[in-house]
């Protein structure tokens, strides 16, 4: 009978497991091997460590030698309704100074104008109150002489105009 009709075999018999003595490695050798695995690791950290010297001498010529990847100081006053500005997954941040590229700069410039410019538009608020812009944040370039919220119409006037010559824009 076997153990599929319900019979047991009646006594199990245990034997130690022994590994074999022969072929063991020595206190020596063992050493030998810690040693290598010291000298392996010693070797990957300094290849990190001159990998990452060569990048950022690499990126210190570039800036040199070429005028694209230059960098260049940049201050951000941002309207206090806008947070920050992102660009490329980067958060720049109002008050801090960030050395950035010429593109990136003109970027962030215009972003920071048009904030400007979109609150005196808007004459949107922050809960601090009013703010002035800075004295060099130019929004003239974003204003094109609209002024909607200063436009008082009566209805007489309004009756068979066009929007267009409401507006001054009229052919």
């Amino acid at each position: 009978m076997g153990t599929l009709d319900g019979d047991r075999p009646k006594s199990f018999k245990y034997a130690r497991q022994r590994d074999n003595e022969f072929g063991k490695l020595t206190e020596d050798e063992i050493a030998e091997i810690r040693e290598k695995a010291r000298l392996k690791v010693e070797l990957e950290l300094k290849d990190k460590q001159e990998k990452e010297l060569l990048d950022q001498f690499i990126e210190e010529e570039r800036k040199l030698h070429v005028p694209a990847s230059q960098t260049e100081p940049i201050c951000l006053e941002l309207a206090p309704t806008m947070p920050y500005i992102m660009l490329d997954g980067t958060q720049y941040l109002s008050g801090q100074l960030y050395y950035v590229t010429s593109g990136v700069r003109a970027v962030l410039l215009e972003q920071m104008n048009r904030g400007w410019a979109h609150e005196e538009l808007t004459q949107v608020r922050s809960d601090s109150g009013y703010s002035r812009r800075p004295a060099h944040v130019g929004v003239g370039n974003f204003m094109g002489n609209r002024v909607p919220r200063d436009m008082r119409v009566s209805a007489a006037a309004l009756a068979g105009t066009s929007a267009a010559n409401l507006l001054g824009i009229g052919t």
